[in-house]
């Protein structure tokens, strides 16, 4: 038996029917215009070559002024029609929005006619399926636009949905949810979610996980209500659609980590839901429930552990990396995969451990290292900088794979996602309890690329630099120290702590520490850079300044090992500005902050040199001498301390 082809289903679109088709579209006649968009409505359904030949031959503008002349049937026809040709892809969507068609639909929206305007909704939320686009960017600029989608909202079902998705897809910033929160929304959205269609469903939750994604206020209104909350826990239950649960599970994924969901019962509801997204049989479910796991769990140690006691779940996810039937879908699934990895290894040595021995990871992470796939590499190096966590893992199975090789080659690469990851990463394999350390620093030219990357324009690149440069130095020899200079100066580490980033000033710090640990050293930089340390350290011990304790704290640790200099010690003597900031801190309600200002003095006056007495004696006229014997009725390790820089005054 043989079946006959449907030919017309193949016709180009150059055939007679067609092109006497695109011309009716400037018809006047109702008849024959309603007829030749039905037409070319069936023919491009279903068809992405059709709808190109359609694009080629010219029917965007025909079918934008069909929809302007605002008149049902065929202007909702023809609505429909861009809405397929939106369904094609990007390079459609592109199209579309070049030709003007995103303001035309706009304007639809706000007309009387229900019909045309679920029409011109439909293609609009189409259309969004690109965010990205500076169209659909624009669209919350849009005069009243808004607004007249959520009183859209309850006109209808289909333009409930679509209403929601629109403005899901809008919603981008913190500003833009708080507005959107004012506004009678997360009622609509419950109206959506209390009826029985698994589109309204899917809508209504993805709008709501929009609104709270990293937004305590909004989740805080959300909070409030309730029934809200309580119905999109019941819509997480295994009975619902399996897209409705992930989108439940998402929406209460973004409260728990704001803080609005506790208890117990509920935080394991949302993880089991996960986990068995995590091992549904469909891939995409997979991919999608592997990704909200480590959205849930990376940030909270009690349900990393929690999530390791399944066993299913750590097999399950192992089983990722095995490749599936869909080729260009396997990179997606291994990456989700190493994500999940390194939130559940993130904090635990035990379940580190089990990663590591039970599942085999370590040779899926070298191949996800020198993937083709630039998601699966950041991907697997967040995994790698999960378990280089664990100081034994570093010193063992880390250390064998010889992980530092792929990883000197990813840290020299142009993606800045990529030279952020390898950074973060390498710093745990260069922490002196490290074997990986000496190796690194054997490799030529390790030195250079880590000052390199201390000038990079990414600010958590040029931190990780100077982290990475301050565990390399800790306990480093004279050439070592000596070759790290010559890359990265003591006026460079000194404009380094001057940046505004907190934490890059923290490890500016730490680093200028660790340089300044030999007293010969110390009296050889502070004679040639003395004035500029003092210019840039001392302002920061002041009381009225904006620093933190900690930066102070760091500042005064600095200056101990300045302290240890012989010359260095006259330089800080002199500086009447840095003796009263000390005094100050002797009496500071931060207790490190004491101890560091004491272990300071006393160092300054422990010395057999010539100027001892002289220093001791300064120090007893602007009064720290008496600040000491204060601090002796203090808690035990203030007062020991103090007990050791009196015992050293004359």
């Amino acid at each position: 038996y043989f079946i006959q082809s449907n030919l017309s289903d193949e016709m180009p679109v150059k055939c007679e029917s067609d092109l006497n088709a695109v011309r009716l579209l400037k018809e006047q006649d109702p008849a024959q215009l309603y007829g030749a968009v039905r037409h070319i409505k069936n023919r491009v359904i279903g068809s992405k070559a059709r709808k190109q030949e359609y694009l080629d031959v010219g029917i965007l503008p025909e079918l934008i002024s069909v929809i302007k002349l605002k008149c049902s049937p065929m202007s909702v026809e023809a609505a429909y029609i861009c809405n397929s040709l939106a369904h094609g892809g990007r390079h459609y969507v592109e199209h579309l929005i070049s030709s003007g068609l995103v303001e035309t639909l706009v304007e639809g929206v706000f007309l009387d006619d229900q019909k045309l305007v679920e029409a011109c909704l439909r293609t609009i939320r189409t259309v969004y399926q690109y965010p990205d686009l500076e169209a659909c960017q624009n669209l919350w600029e849009t005069d009243n636009f808004i607004p007249r989608l959520i009183e859209l909202m309850t006109s209808s079902e289909v333009a409930g949905q679509c209403c929601a998705m629109i403005i899901g897809s809008v919603c981008k910033t913190r500003e833009q949810q708080a507005i959107l929160s004012t506004t009678p929304i997360l009622a609509n959205i419950h109206t959506l979610l209390q009826t029985d269609s698994a589109q309204a469903n899917l809508a209504g939750l993805y709008c709501l996980s929009e609104l709270t994604y990293d937004n305590h206020f909004v989740a805080q209104e959300v909070k409030v209500k309730e029934a809200l909350v309580k119905r999109v826990f019941e819509l997480m239950r295994r009975d619902r659609y399996i897209l409705v649960q992930y989108n439940a599970a998402k929406c209460l994924t973004n409260l728990f980590r704001l803080g609005v969901i506790e208890g117990e019962t509920c935080k394991t509801q949302i993880l089991d839901t996960i986990v068995y997204l995590c091992l549904y049989e469909d891939i995409a479910i997979k991919h999608i429930g592997a990704n909200l796991l480590h959205e849930l769990i990376e940030q909270n140690s009690e349900l990393q552990l929690w999530a390791s006691y399944s066993q299913h779940l750590m097999r399950g996810l192992s089983r990722f990396f095995v490749a599936s039937k869909d080729p260009d879908f396997s990179p997606r699934l291994r990456a989700a995969a190493f994500k999940a990895f390194a939130a559940l290894g993130e904090t635990q040595e035990d379940i580190r451990k089990n990663i590591i021995e039970g599942e085999n990871i370590i040779s899926h992470l070298k191949f996800g290292l020198q993937d083709d796939n630039l998601e699966v590499q950041v991907a697997a190096l967040s995994c790698l900088h999960s378990l280089s966590r664990s100081v034994k893992q570093l010193r063992t199975t880390l250390l064998d794979a010889e992980v530092w090789q792929p990883l000197l080659k990813l840290i020299k690469t142009d993606d800045n996602e990529l030279v952020r990851t390898s950074s973060r990463t390498l710093c745990n394999l260069l922490l002196d309890f490290s074997p990986s350390k000496d190796i690194l620093l054997e490799q030529e030219g390790t030195v250079e690329l880590l000052s390199k990357l201390v000038l990079n324009s990414d600010e958590e690149v040029k931190l990780n630099g100077v982290w990475a440069l301050m565990n390399i130095t800790y306990k480093a020899n004279p050439e070592l120290r000596s070759k790290i200079l010559s890359h990265f100066g003591v006026l460079q580490i000194l404009e380094t702590v001057e940046d505004d980033c907190p934490k890059l000033k923290i490890k500016a710090l730490g680093l200028l520490r660790n340089i300044l640990c030999d007293a010969d050293e110390v009296d050889r930089i502070m004679t040639s850079h003395g004035r500029e340390v003092l210019k840039t350290l001392v302002p920061i011990l002041s009381r009225d300044g904006p620093w933190s304790d900690e930066e102070r704290e760091q500042v005064v640790c600095v200056f101990i090992n300045i302290a240890t200099g012989h010359i260095a010690k006259d330089l800080l003597s002199e500086r009447e500005d840095l003796l009263t900031c000390l005094l100050h801190l002797l009496s500071h309600e931060n207790s490190q902050l004491q101890i560091a200002a004491t272990t300071c003095i006393t160092h300054l006056v422990k010395s057999d040199d010539s100027g001892c007495l002289d220093r001791q004696n300064k120090l007893k006229e602007m009064g720290h001498f008496r600040e000491l014997q204060l601090l002796l009725a203090a808690r035990p390790e203030i007062a020991d301390r103090a007990k050791i820089a009196l015992q050293y005054f004359q």
